[in-house]
């Protein structure tokens, strides 16, 4: 009985450190995203409060699951439904796709941590390789309930328009009425589905390379800004700044051209430079030229896939100890 209780604890915990994850993301002030001092024309900070508020339930029962994947070889991937029940409880107090790209991550990884929960103390390598385990795992009903998210959440800018992508873009066009059916025909898993968009989406490639780039480049970034700064949130900023100066953003990308989303990235890594001389207190100040650029345009270049990719890294952070007391 105490291992049990011991266990749904620690499986509750998870689904807390996914939520307090989701809060430092939208919190901190980052460029050209909502957070706490502006908002977006259609979308406010308090819609992602109360999307974050919403997605306890699902997020528990994603790490549920995975702890009897654990314990049951057999047992079926739920990954696509897990998703869609989350996509549904965040739109549920408002209508509005808050937090699509933050779910297509955290499912993978609160299943990972689901997985891992009875060893004494979870690993970036035992989390890792729960993650691949899990993506691997996926399956052609997987592939159908990602869509069936997808045309519940009516995601704008998830298609490119431009011709760069030439046709690359209608692989995968969950508007289509015909994409379940090739699913089907095709027999395409989750993973083999994001490997149609892997080219034009930065979460789409993730599930590609078993979240290489969440493990293996941003956490560890994100674990050395955590050492460096003593306030969690401008640990967090500067993790941002970074990130979004080490590739493109491609939800920039896909609405504005590969010469927009590189020009961003050029501003935010000279963003970054500075502030990094400077102390934590005039932070602020020198990011707000810049946080209106990104806003120009209603809000056109919002950086929305580089902060899902952050929140993913401040979750491994949460789940690996990085964070242990907010000061």
């Amino acid at each position: 009985m105490d291992q049990g209780v011991n266990v749904e604890e620690r499986l509750c915990g998870i689904s807390e450190k996914a939520q307090f994850a989701m809060l430092l993301d939208i919190l901190t002030p980052k460029p050209g995203n909502v957070h706490r001092y502006r908002d977006h024309p259609d979308t406010r900070f308090i819609h992602f409060a109360a999307s974050i508020t919403r997605l306890g339930h699902p997020l528990l029962q994603t790490a549920q699951w995975g702890y009897q994947f654990s314990i049951k070889n057999h047992e079926s991937s739920r990954i696509g439904e897990l998703i869609k029940l989350a996509v549904q409880a965040s739109m549920e107090p408002h209508g509005k796709n808050t937090l699509l790209g933050t779910i297509l991550l955290f499912v993978p990884l609160a299943a990972a941590a689901g997985h891992e929960i009875t060893r004494p103390r979870q690993s970036k390598m035992t989390l890792h390789q729960s993650v691949a385990r899990i993506l691997n795992n996926t399956g052609v009903e997987d592939a159908i309930e990602l869509v069936r998210a997808l045309q519940i959440a009516s995601p704008g800018g998830a298609i490119p328009k431009s011709a760069e992508w030439t046709d690359k873009p209608q692989a995968f066009d969950f508007q289509s009425p015909h994409t379940i059916e090739l699913i089907r025909r095709e027999k395409y898993t989750l993973c083999d589905l994001q490997a149609l968009a892997a080219d034009y989406d930065s979460i789409a490639l993730e599930y590609t390379t078993n979240f290489a780039y969440t493990f293996d480049k941003l956490y560890p970034e994100v674990a050395k800004a955590l050492n460096r700064h003593s306030r969690t949130e401008d640990a967090v900023l500067a993790s941002y700044l970074w990130a979004l100066g080490d590739r493109p953003d491609s939800f920039i990308q896909r609405k504005n051209g590969s010469q927009i989303a590189k020009d961003v990235m050029q501003r935010a890594q000279k963003v970054y430079t500075r502030i990094m001389k400077m102390p934590e207190t005039g932070w602020l100040k020198q990011i707000t030229p810049f946080d209106d650029y990104l806003r120009s345009e209603a809000s056109q270049l919002n950086p929305g896939t580089t902060a899902d990719l952050l929140s993913a890294a401040l979750f491994l952070a949460l789940l690996l100890g990085n964070i242990k007391s907010i000061l």
